[in-house]
């Protein structure tokens, strides 16, 4: 029965991983899934954080959130936003492990600052 049942769960997220956009709460239920693949998330991003060279943002939706770093633009608090990104689920930052998106933005890609914001 439980070989069913993760057969069935590993259908589901490969079905969702194929769609448009990827849950967030999938990738936290997930994360060692996740690690080191590509992934789109949207949601309304509920706070930013700027600090010398790392800039993060965290996107909400459906109860669910996750921090996304960039070296694009931080988006305004209440935007909605689709971030495209790698999923990493080891990122150190001081001494918490957390489970982030890494956003990598080309110059070609971003000929505006609204780049992620979905209207």
């Amino acid at each position: 029965m439980k070989f069913l049942y993760h057969i069935t769960a590993l259908a589901v997220v490969l079905v969702l991983m194929s769609a448009c956009t990827t849950p967030i709460g999938v990738i936290e239920q997930h994360p060692a899934f996740f690690h080191g693949r590509k992934v789109t998330v949207k949601g309304r991003v509920i706070n930013t954080l700027h600090l010398d060279d790392l800039s993060f943002f965290t996107v909400k939706s459906s109860g669910n959130k996750i921090n996304v770093t960039t070296n694009d633009f931080l988006p305004v608090v209440g935007d909605n936003v689709k971030v495209h990104g790698t999923v990493d689920a080891c990122f150190y930052y001081q001494r918490d492990t957390i489970l982030v998106i890494h956003e990598v933005v080309k110059p070609k890609d971003s000929p505006t600052m609204f780049n992620k914001v979905v209207r």
